[in-house]
């Protein structure tokens, strides 16, 4: 197995109006697709991804492995 360290944006409560970024890791074996995207922060749009697992779950990042940057053009 082979874990890589991402950075995805999650509710900080559902009662909360913000987001907050998380760390978080993720077997490499368990991710189904990846795209760039968009995403506005604090009002500013930065460069993203959306990340999709083999359970289901979606995650939005906005830091991937350097691995993932190099076969993506943004």
């Amino acid at each position: 197995m082979k874990f890589g360290k991402f950075s995805i944006i999650s509710q900080r409560d559902v009662q909360a109006l913000g987001d907050t970024c998380e760390p978080i890791y993720i077997n490499y074996d368990h991710i189904v697709s990846m795209k760039p995207i968009n995403i506005v922060i604090d009002g500013e749009v930065q460069e993203g991804y959306w990340i999709r697992l083999s359970n289901g779950k979606k995650y939005r990042a906005i830091e991937i492995p350097a691995k993932f940057k190099e076969s993506m053009v943004h």
